[in-house]
């Protein structure tokens, strides 16, 4: 497989619907938030915050000691399987539509709203999994780097990426990089 694949999938404007939702109140978003997930486990049927980060660790609890930023597992880890239901914040909006259309073609995990803030990288890393891209909003400045191959992700295009190799996220723009990206699961 390529690194970054041209995908034909529905396109929406999910930036505009995103203010938007954010705007009627119905999803909180701060500086301090990097990612929204759109879908979630059953007992947690309106929880998008659920499936931010990662299934092992646990973020909200992490604190420094010695020096040293300590990141504690979570009591029960998460699985990505168990994240099949839609959040209902997301129901009868664009994302529901783009939703459905990906777990027609592909067994999904989570789905998120991944925000990258101006002048940030992620850490060097493989993830167990390919990915799929949709670039919501993106500028000059604002790359993926998978191995040694770097590309500019087109706004509202999408992209099925081999993130199973090292790969990283680079927004050297002024602004926020939003994406939709969705984890495939094996089938």
């Amino acid at each position: 497989m390529n690194k970054f694949e041209k995908l034909d999938l529905p396109v929406f404007d999910l930036y505009k619907e995103l203010l938007e939702l954010i705007d009627n109140g119905q999803i909180e978003y701060d500086n301090e938030t990097d990612q929204i997930c759109l879908n979630t486990t059953e007992p947690q049927s309106n929880n998008y915050k659920l499936g931010r980060g990662s299934l092992i660790y646990d973020w909200d609890y992490s604190y420094h000691a010695d020096g040293k930023l300590v990141v504690p597992f979570r009591k029960i880890p998460l699985k990505e399987p168990d994240f099949k239901y839609l959040c209902k914040q997301f129901e009868n909006t664009a994302f529901e539509t783009v939703y459905n259309a990906l777990q027609e073609r592909y067994n999904l995990g989570r789905v998120r709203i991944m925000i990258s803030k101006p002048k940030t990288c992620l850490s060097w890393h493989k993830d167990n999994t390919q990915r799929i891209h949709f670039p919501m909003k993106t500028q000059e400045g604002c790359f993926m780097l998978i191995d040694n191959e770097v590309q500019h992700l087109e706004q509202q295009q999408w992209y099925i990426t081999n993130t199973t190799i090292h790969h990283t996220a680079i927004n050297a723009s002024k602004e926020d990089r939003i994406h939709l990206v969705a984890t495939l699961l094996d089938k």
